[in-house]
């Protein structure tokens, strides 16, 4: 019996705490420039701003609401103060951006000092992340020890990917290749064995891969990472969502046809051209593309090494007939040259998920696509697999 009404007196007084309707977040950033600006916004599709202030002796306080646990980007910016002051001084700008999960309650950001936080963009460095710390929400201590164990791989994909994109090396792409399928593994294990949805449903969102680099196998294993959960919240709703619109391309999808011009002004069709018995590389560019016409140094390449065994198609999707023949005259493109006609350029979205050029597919001999891409790197590792 005593043992009984010490249960119903916990539950009394669980029932009784009032649960609380926004959040309060202090902080404190030694070293920072008074009055520089501090924003707290969302990560999700439109950066919605939470809250905003300033930081005075080092210290902040911003004060908003948080339905759910929400992934959030903190902001400093101190080149307003510097610009009024007249600093001539580049270096002293500082402009941070860091991310973790906010919920209502009593929160604490800390770190020793600003210069020890990540910068933003390009300057990003994830072994910073170790330097500073948010008490006082359940799902970023979750989410912490994701970024503490994660932090060698993340680190080592980020300098690879930019040691990629100055050297074009195919062995830099193969290994960037490796290192991210391993943190794809360590972020599967680490949502079967941490059940915080808000946590992995943004972790999730790293797990998507590009149209036709994915079976449908796949998608299964990440509709399994969630089959305990009930459809409680729209972001579980919109992921389920994604995986049935996802499955539109998966590999194994029947290239449709279409009619394409010659240079010399003939109709064709697509799947006439498409190499007989063997696999055909389709490039969708466009003479205005700046990346798609930088990609064809390498893609002669791949053409040499590859051209005798692989069929090469250069699919325009420009506007301007004169402007496409203008470019032909510049590249001196030595595989066949096609200009999409326009019922073909509209289908392109829809049929394939192509948004951005250059993208490149891959055709299997039976007309099925097994590969989309815009790297030239993951383009060629593709072909050397065949």
């Amino acid at each position: 019996m005593k043992h009984l009404s010490s249960l119903l007196l916990l539950g009394l007084i669980a029932c009784n705490q009032k649960q609380t309707d926004h959040f309060v977040l202090r902080g404190t950033i030694p070293g920072a420039t008074d009055s520089t600006e501090i924003i707290l916004a969302s990560n999700g599709k439109y950066h919605k701003k939470i809250a905003e202030g300033y930081i005075i002796n080092g210290k902040f306080e911003l004060r908003g609401k948080a339905d759910q646990p929400v992934y959030c980007r903190l902001c400093m910016n101190d080149q307003d103060i510097l610009d009024r002051v007249e600093s001539k001084k580049q270096e002293q700008r500082r402009y941070m951006e860091i991310g973790f999960f906010v919920e209502n309650g009593e929160l604490t950001f800390q770190t020793s000092h600003i210069d020890s936080l990540p910068k933003s963009f390009w300057q990003y460095d994830e072994r910073k992340e170790k330097n500073y710390t948010l008490q006082g929400s359940d799902a970023q201590n979750i989410f912490y020890r994701y970024q503490q164990q994660t932090i060698p791989s993340r680190y080592r994909i980020h300098s690879l990917n930019n040691t990629y994109r100055e050297k074009g090396n195919i062995e830099d792409f193969k290994t960037l290749s490796s290192e991210r399928a391993k943190l794809e593994e360590s972020t599967k294990n680490f949502i079967r064995q941490n059940q915080n949805l808000a946590v992995n449903l943004y972790l999730v969102e790293q797990l998507k891969k590009e149209p036709f680099t994915y079976d449908q196998a796949y998608l299964d294993v990440l509709a399994g990472l969630f089959a305990s959960y009930q459809d409680t919240c729209a972001t579980l709703k919109e992921f389920r969502q994604y995986l049935r619109d996802a499955q539109a391309f998966v590999q194994g999808k029947a290239l449709e046809n279409g009619e394409m011009t010659t240079p010399a002004g003939k109709t064709v069709s697509l799947l006439a051209q498409l190499k007989k018995e063997g696999y055909t590389v389709i490039d969708f560019w466009a003479s205005w593309c700046g990346p798609c016409r930088a990609s064809f140094p390498h893609l002669r390449e791949m053409y040499r090494l590859y051209g005798e065994k692989i069929g090469f198609i250069s699919l325009s999707v420009d506007k301007d007939e004169k402007e496409w023949q203008k470019a032909l005259g510049e590249e001196k493109l030595p595989w066949p040259q096609f200009l999409a006609a326009k019922e073909l350029v509209k289908n392109v979205g829809s049929l394939y998920n192509i948004t951005s050029i250059p993208t490149f597919l891959l055709i299997d001999p039976n007309g099925k696509i097994i590969f989309s891409g815009h790297s030239n790197g993951e383009l060629e590792t593709e072909l050397a697999k065949l």
